[in-house]
């Protein structure tokens, strides 16, 4: 079940009333603080971006060795990329 309210989420988890947030930044995400007018944005739910994604993992796990898994970070609000988590081999 969805409804529709007036809160906004920002970065820091905070809730306000969407008629109180800042309006100049249209663009801006209030939980990641990206922008998609300023930034070429990479999101989850285009095709071609996640595909582009999973091609940099694979180049890149394929470039260190030393690197177990790659995790791709998503904004939950705005279903951008934020970054990269990486796991590291432990040597004994």
């Amino acid at each position: 079940m969805s409804f529709k309210d007036n809160l906004t989420k920002n970065k820091s988890g905070k809730f306000s009333l969407k008629s109180k947030t800042d309006k100049k930044n249209k663009g801006v995400c209030l939980y990641c603080g990206q922008d998609s007018k300023t930034q070429k944005l990479l999101h989850k739910y285009n095709s071609e971006d996640y595909l582009l994604v999973r091609e940099y993992m694979e180049d890149h796990l394929t470039t260190y060795s030393n690197h177990k898994t790659i995790e791709p970070i998503w904004c939950s609000d705005c279903s951008a990329l934020i970054k990269y988590k990486v796991t590291l081999n432990e040597s004994n």
